[in-house]
């Protein structure tokens, strides 16, 4: 925020909304280029044009802009895909081609600070993912500051360094995404029930509606017993919960985002704090679990030693006849940090068991097995099997 308190100063103006006074008897030196959710001119100008506007801060009343402007617009226009859209008129453009010809205005400007409300109104997921990399790499690069609107909480958590939340007019809460995207506050703000899990790659706090424990099953259906970690388990834990399955879980790790999961859905589980290593009295009651189950579902986290004994413990049950699916989206050799004990597990576990590449071929097999009448009804094998 050093860059953007160096470009507004404050002396005599007053600033609100409604009866609502916002700022008083404060003046501003703005050097910010701001990015508002539509623009709406009175006369037709061309896209070029309305991004050569954004030049306007450096040039005389009747200058008509220089090479470097010119270069500075047709840059802009590269930066936001709309290069292409230079001869058009505004008023005959898609409102996401528009949402990006006033973010190319914007950027035209080369001002210190980028000010977005909400900047990706309108825009599908590519264009989503452009702008606010090109955002993100000039906060990066060039040493913007860049402050943006946004009620998407996960494109806020993907792409800020820093969150603010706001309700009723004042910030209650204010750091990195992984503190201030939580459920509690989050409950707090919106009033509703959110699941708040890790994002596999990045780590960066995904939000999800939560399924309330008091809402009915589709079942009864068999019970199946589900291992996961680091968030990898939640999404299978819930589809089959909601189902009709009988679900139960472990084990896992206090504060993990598949215990989180666990708990939201009040499913019967087992724990051990976080960064513990599976004890044995936390291992048998596990083991208990999984041979009352008629189904065994392995996610694919990392594997070190604090939970390789998960995999001792689905090889146990396995040896036992209990069926197996066994999804792996991610190869082992990328998540073993046991020194190679959990490949080797994992391997072995395979010559056992159903293996998937994708969560939603795991699930729809899970039914077949718990409904033999829709397998036997299903043309061939089962899609997405692992010979």
């Amino acid at each position: 925020m050093a860059q953007l308190r160096d470009a507004l100063s404050l002396a005599s103006v007053t600033a609100g909304y409604g009866e609502r006074v916002v700022l008083r008897d404060v003046s501003v030196r703005v050097e910010a280029a701001v990015v508002p959710q539509d623009l709406a001119p009175a006369f037709a100008y061309s896209v070029l044009e309305i991004v050569l506007m954004g030049r306007s801060p450096y040039l005389s009343p009747w200058a008509g802009g220089g090479p470097q402007d010119w270069a500075r617009a047709r840059l802009a226009m590269e930066q936001t895909n709309v290069q292409h859209l230079a001869d058009r008129t505004l008023d005959r453009l898609s409102g996401g081609e528009r949402q990006r010809v006033v973010l190319a205005q914007a950027l035209a400007q080369d001002a210190p600070v980028l000010l977005l409300d909400e900047p990706t109104t309108h825009l599908d997921l590519r264009h989503v993912v452009g702008v606010l990399a090109v955002v993100r790499g000039l906060a990066r690069t060039e040493g913007k500051a860049v402050l943006a609107v946004f009620h998407d909480l996960n494109l806020a958590a993907a792409y800020c360094d820093r969150v603010y939340a706001l309700s009723d007019g004042r910030i209650v809460a204010e750091g990195p995404p992984g503190q201030v995207v939580a459920a509690p506050l989050l409950r707090q703000v919106f009033g509703v029930e959110v699941d708040v899990i890790p994002s596999p790659t990045t780590g960066r706090p995904v939000v999800a509606p939560a399924r309330s424990p008091a809402e009915p099953r589709v079942g009864p259906h068999a019970r199946v017993h589900v291992v996961g970690g680091a968030g990898r388990g939640g999404g299978a834990m819930r589809s089959l919960a909601e189902a009709g399955y009988e679900v139960t879980a472990g084990v896992l790790h206090s504060g993990d985002g598949d215990a989180e999961v666990a708990e939201r859905l009040n499913l019967l589980r087992v724990a051990v704090p976080a960064f513990s290593p599976i004890d044995r009295w936390s291992s048998e009651d596990c083991m208990a679990l999984i041979r009352e189950a008629k189904l065994i579902v392995v996610c694919d986290p990392p594997f070190g030693p604090g939970n390789v004994e998960n995999l001792r413990m689905v090889l146990r049950g396995a040896r036992a006849g209990i069926p197996v699916l066994v999804l792996e989206r991610t190869p082992i050799r990328e998540r073993d940090f046991t020194g190679g004990d959990a490949t080797a597990l994992w391997l072995e576990l395979r010559g056992l068991a159903s293996v998937f590449e994708s969560e939603e071929k795991l699930l729809e097999a899970a039914g077949d097995m718990a409904d033999p009448s829709r397998a036997r009804s299903r043309p061939g094998p089962l899609a997405g099997q692992d010979p």
